[in-house]
């Protein structure tokens, strides 16, 4: 694979919506590595397709958690003008969730006996969607009934076939394909790059994109109901996964609906120090959290996976699938 060298640079300073974390929102430690983006403590790198246009970012924290301010250099093949910057800037703005306010949930749970030493490490802390939401739906569908070694294998397959990859600031990423790309492919096509009965649902969900029959931008405008009854027209996409979408891709924070078995576990252990318990329980816990029932999960399952990447943990090691 040909590697595309973006030896311009355009340099902006943009201001998040206080508080504002940039370590803990560029990198979640739960979410399975990809190549199409790199993460140091206070800068992010992430290549991005944009009006055709492969694009190179690269993400500098300049600020705090309370009067953050971050400087984005994005890196193209050639010169962007005035205009296509104005116009990328409120995507950048979206995809890295500057201008949500979650001020109330930090003050309000501040001093809860589970949560307030969390909120304190992890002021700021919120869902961002890095990736378009066609590219996230790809992580979805390879992330299903599989370990997170052979997401990864089936994800650089697809990089490999129908990606590119791209150098800029001395790293090279790989770039998400356009999905009219995939579009050309057939179903058999994709079985032979060994993702198996994932491959009807990569080809389904191209052509509900490439038809305009999902529309990013028009959902980002829709209610809370209406874009979950879209999102449940997606092939192969389930409840649980449309929860994520809406907290993660959406930033609804309100509810916690549906517990995953494997979640069901972790967060057993994690909150009553028991093997088991029924998800009811769980949902009883979160629903004090009230307006904020997601983002106070997001808060206790980050915080285990951070602590993961400095330390050991026996119970967790044992339900995590490598």
């Amino acid at each position: 694979m040909r590697i595309i060298e973006l030896k311009h640079k355009t340099t902006i300073e943009l201001k998040p919506n206080p508080p504002y974390n940039f370590n803990a929102n560029f990198h979640k430690p739960s979410h399975f590595p990809s190549s199409d983006n790199i993460w140091e403590k206070d800068n992010y790198w992430l290549s991005m397709r944009w009006k055709r246009e492969r694009l190179g970012l690269k993400c500098e924290n300049l600020g705090t958690i309370n009067n953050p301010k971050i400087k984005v250099n994005i890196y193209s093949q050639k010169e962007l003008s005035a205009q296509f910057v104005e116009l990328l800037i409120p995507e950048i703005r979206w995809r890295f969730n500057f201008d949500s306010d979650i001020s109330d949930f930090c003050g309000k749970y501040k001093a809860d006996k589970i949560l307030g030493s969390i909120i304190k490490k992890w002021k700021g802390m919120k869902p961002i969607a890095a990736n378009s939401l066609y590219e996230t739906l790809v992580i979805y569908v390879v992330l299903q009934n599989a370990t997170v070694r052979r997401s990864v294998q089936m994800l650089e397959k697809l990089f490999d076939k129908f990606g590119e990859k791209i150098k800029y600031d001395d790293k090279v990423l790989a770039v998400f394909w356009d999905s009219s790309e995939m579009a050309k492919s057939s179903e058999l096509e994709l079985r032979e790059l060994k993702v198996g009965y994932r491959a009807r649902f990569l080809i389904k969900i191209t052509e509900q994109f490439v038809s305009k029959e999902i529309d990013e931008f028009g959902l980002r405008k829709k209610s809370k109901a209406e874009i979950k009854k879209e999102m449940l027209r997606l092939y192969g996409i389930g409840p649980a996964s449309v929860e994520y979408l809406l907290f993660e891709d959406f930033y609804f924070c309100d509810k916690v609906e549906t517990i995953p078995p494997w979640e069901q576990k972790i967060l057993s252990k994690l909150i009553f120090n028991k093997e088991l318990v029924p998800t009811e329980k769980i949902l009883k816990f979160f629903r004090k959290f009230k307006g904020w029932e997601k983002l106070a999960f997001h808060y206790l399952w980050e915080d285990l996976f951070w602590k993961r990447k400095h330390q050991h943990i026996e119970w967790l090691e044992k339900e995590i699938r490598l």
